[in-house]
């Protein structure tokens, strides 16, 4: 069986003691340690415990549902090593481990998945997703993969349930039941809302020493707390609220209570910015100052000039897909696609059109495997700002997908679905198109030129 966390954890290291079975119930599992306790589906039959494979699992039970075999593992996984701030990080390295082309599937990806208010551990709410399991080949569905992640207050956890051969539909519900019902946190529970010393904390670890003199008190928002040492974090976080209302309506995604507000570092000039982001990102000054802002890991970082400068909108689409909708996936070309589509008019737009209606464009194969649409292009290209011309070119095709009569009800599953494969693997890219679409690369390029002669 195909066990995701255990692909990048690694072989057998020191055993672990199970907890033992409940006198009471076996199929109520108390893990007093993390807070958690497991009951176990009632459809589970031939339950039985199994030993431990690495460290980081501390349960494991196999059993049958009806003739289809079914393991369950929990694994905890220290925060300290993997940084997680929300449950859907904990989802994403399940993703990550589960693709490893050597031991895994490189095919899979979570069809489904989605957000869950209940006691699932310190945030207050967990993460689901499901998906079929291939084989080798990628082509012949051999089981099915479920998986609910939750933190803990200095730890991530994931239940894990593979079964082999597939689950039907009512034994997913089942397991999906299990993980809705089935597990229970009691324990200490975070502020999402961050407390004041939280905020000045993070401004201390990783804002220029200059800057630590003159912070203002942090200034939440519904969704965001902005961290500044400028006069106008009011006035800017009132336009992040309104971004993040634009970016809803786009890219609809549900709002879960217990989700922490997303933090904006806000300098005063852009000097400080420049320092902020060559430190936190290991680059030189002259790298940084390409920038007017950045979206990376769980902030948004630019200096107070113009609220409603387009950068900002473009960044905060950044920050929320890695954030709430947990869709980093794709490429270059996908992730600024979707942003630069917020950030420019279809005025704007309106030379790449030009270029794909003559086929005068970067063939979309291409784009695809573009590592970087940013340096795409040298800052003195004679020819002019080519990588400016692939992110429009990128924003065109959001465009298309998004709004084009005969496709736009399917690009929520595009979304998903391409949103979670591997960066620039053109094959996998494929693969997934397909899926939501039913053509090659090549086959929704033509889609593209139409769209664009009659647009």
């Amino acid at each position: 069986m195909v066990h995701a966390l255990t692909l990048a954890l690694g072989a057998a290291l020191l055993p672990v003691i199970l907890p033992p079975f409940s006198d009471q119930d076996p199929r109520v599992q108390s893990l007093p340690a993390y807070g958690l306790t497991i009951t176990l589906p009632a459809q589970l039959t031939e339950l039985q415990k199994k030993a431990s494979r690495n460290a980081e699992m501390k349960g494991c039970w196999t059993g049958k549902l009806e003739e289809t075999s079914v393991e369950i593992t929990l694994y905890v996984l220290a925060d300290e090593k993997f940084g997680f701030t929300e449950p859907d990080d904990v989802t994403e390295i399940v993703l990550e481990n589960v693709r490893d082309p050597k031991k895994g599937d490189p095919a899979f990806w979570f069809e489904k998945t989605q957000l869950v208010v209940g006691p699932f551990g310190w945030a207050g709410y967990g993460s689901i997703g499901w998906g079929a399991l291939h084989d080798q080949d990628g082509t012949k569905v051999e089981g099915t993969l479920l998986v609910l992640d939750g933190l803990l207050e200095k730890n991530g956890y994931s239940l894990e349930v593979v079964a082999q051969p597939a689950l039907t539909d009512a034994q997913s519900k089942a397991v999906l039941d299990f993980f809705r019902t089935g597990v229970v946190y009691k324990g200490s529970m975070r502020n999402p809302k961050w407390t004041d010393d939280e905020a000045r904390e993070r401004w201390i670890r990783d804002a220029p020493k200059a800057t630590h003199v003159k912070l203002e008190k942090p200034i939440r928002t519904e969704h965001y707390v902005v961290l500044t040492n400028s006069s106008g974090g009011k006035k800017f976080a009132e336009a992040m609220e309104k971004s993040y209302g634009l970016i809803r309506k786009t890219y609809p995604f549900d709002d879960v209570a217990g989700t922490k507000l997303m933090p904006v570092f806000l300098f005063r000039t852009p000097d400080e910015y420049y320092e902020y982001y060559s430190k936190i990102a290991n680059i030189t000054l002259e790298a940084a100052r390409r920038s007017k802002g950045h979206s990376w890991r769980d902030y948004y970082a630019t200096w107070y000039e113009a609220p409603n400068d387009p950068v900002h909108i473009h960044e905060a689409t950044h920050q929320i897909f890695s954030n709430r909708l947990h869709l980093g996936g794709g490429g270059s070309w996908f992730q600024e696609g979707v942003a630069e589509y917020m950030s420019t008019t279809a005025n704007d737009r309106n030379p790449s059109a030009s270029e794909v209606k003559k086929r005068k464009h970067v063939p979309l194969a291409d784009l695809v495997e573009m590592k970087s649409l940013l340096y795409s292009a040298s800052k003195d290209d004679p020819k002019g700002d080519a990588s400016s011309g692939n992110y429009h070119e990128a924003a065109l095709l959001i465009e298309f997908l998004r709004e084009s009569k005969g496709l736009k009800d399917r690009f929520p599953d595009f979304l998903r679905t391409v949103g979670r494969v591997p960066r620039s693997e053109t094959s996998v890219i494929e693969r997934a198109v397909r899926a939501v679409y039913g053509t090659d690369l090549k086959g929704l390029e033509n889609q593209w030129v139409e769209y664009c002669k009659k647009r």
